[in-house]
């Protein structure tokens, strides 16, 4: 089984993302880091899909 780390980088997350605790200071199980990462949103495409709708958007205003 891949490290949650390993997990992480996998679908994208920078390097220093933090996955080992709450924003409350909470440590995060290693199954509880997996279970997290299975129910991301990996970074890439996401970025990918608002650029693309912020350009449609502008492109749009533009036209208009």
């Amino acid at each position: 089984m891949l490290q949650p780390h390993e997990l992480y980088a996998a679908q994208g997350f920078p390097v220093d993302y933090i996955i080992d605790r709450g924003h409350d200071g909470r440590r995060f199980t290693k199954g509880s880091q997996v279970r997290m990462v299975g129910n991301s949103v990996s970074p890439p495409p996401a970025e990918a899909l608002i650029r693309t709708l912020w350009r449609s958007t502008e492109q749009a205003r533009a036209a208009a």
